[in-house]
């Protein structure tokens, strides 16, 4: 049947949250909209701790640390951390944009121990099989619906964990490898799918069990676990464990000296920039300029951690592109002006 099948999917990606530009967890203002009871005090300090809360999971890139003991103070004193507010009210609703300030936030978390997330966007290979059967008037109102209302969902969860959804593009070479894997398993076929699209992680959610019968709610599992889950559980399960290695604890009992050299740097206007930012790192203590050379600059920078965890925030830098020749005694990048 599978092979009968003429439709095209267009790989999507979903970024609503996401700014490609910029990583995350290094914003300067972190803006957050939520829902309110109304627009008395308690109701507006019941937001500010919802949208922190919220907040926490992005930053810290995990569900699990977002209800860690050490945030009880963080959550109690919400106002403390948030420049300013905004509220407005649109169909009887109202909302409130609040606006947190990152550096207070990433200290917190640096001066508990707690993990700060650093990738600028995590992209899952997302299959709902319901959805193909969908294109094709495979299904009937109920079951349109019940798609409809996964799909929802999951595009909901993913802005709130600030992922990308990236899904097969389904032309003749994936249905072939639908069409003889998925009698064997989705988990074959996926393995096969994030190969050929270069990504590391999937999800495969079902409204249907194995004998056709409608599930009371959708049934999912990943390339981090087979075993079969709700959605909240299962996506939120492989995003922390993907956040996980792309996640920077400030150790501040810890602290090093190393040597960086910055090359493509032909004006002052560019060294400025460039000792600004380097500054702005959050494991940075001092800097040091140590020369000045024709086209680059050196400095000795003091860091608490280590000089991976340097190596690792100038890594994810757009600015800064590492050079051959870099080691942990001297760190080598190119600087660009993006």
């Amino acid at each position: 049947m599978i092979k009968k099948i003429f439709i095209i999917y267009i790989l999507i990606f979903s970024f609503s949250l996401i700014e490609s530009c910029e990583v995350y967890g290094l914003k300067n203002t972190y803006e957050v909209e939520t829902a309110l009871n109304g627009t008395d005090k308690a109701s507006i300090e019941e937001g500010m701790q919802d949208a922190l809360k919220n907040l926490m999971v992005r930053i810290t890139g995990s569900t699990t640390v977002a209800l860690d003991r050490k945030l009880n103070t963080l959550y109690r004193n919400p106002e403390q951390y948030i420049n300013q507010y905004k509220l407005n009210s649109s169909d009887g609703a109202i909302n409130a944009t609040f606006f947190f300030e990152g550096n207070k936030i990433r200290h917190f978390l640096s001066d508990n121990q707690l993990p700060l997330w650093l990738s600028k966007e995590s992209i899952v290979m997302t299959y709902i099989p319901c959805q193909l059967k969908s294109s094709i008037n495979l299904l009937d109102t109920v079951d349109r619906e019940s798609c409809n209302i996964l799909k929802e969902n999951l595009s909901s969860l993913s802005e709130k964990r600030v992922v990308a959804l990236a899904y097969p593009i389904l032309d003749f070479r994936d249905l072939n490898y639908l069409d003889s894997l998925s009698s064997v398993s989705y988990s074959a076929f996926m393995n096969n799918t994030i190969r050929r699209y270069g990504l590391e992680n999937w999800i495969v959610c079902l409204i249907k069990d194995d004998f056709g019968i409608m599930l009371e709610e959708a049934e999912c599992f990943s390339s981090l676990s087979k075993k079969v889950n709700n959605l909240d559980k299962t996506f939120n399960s492989l995003i922390n464990n993907i956040n996980l290695r792309k996640s920077l604890v400030v150790n501040k009992k810890e602290k090093i000296n190393s040597r960086v050299s910055i090359e493509g740097v032909f004006d002052y206007f560019a060294l400025e920039k460039i000792t600004d930012e380097l500054r702005s790192q959050i494991i940075v203590t001092d800097l040091n300029l140590e020369s000045i050379n024709r086209d680059s600059i050196n400095y000795e920078i003091s860091t608490f951690g280590n000089v991976e965890d340097l190596e690792n925030l100038l890594d994810i830098n757009s600015n800064f592109i590492q050079l051959e020749g870099s080691s942990r005694n001297k760190l080598i990048y190119k600087y660009l002006d993006i």
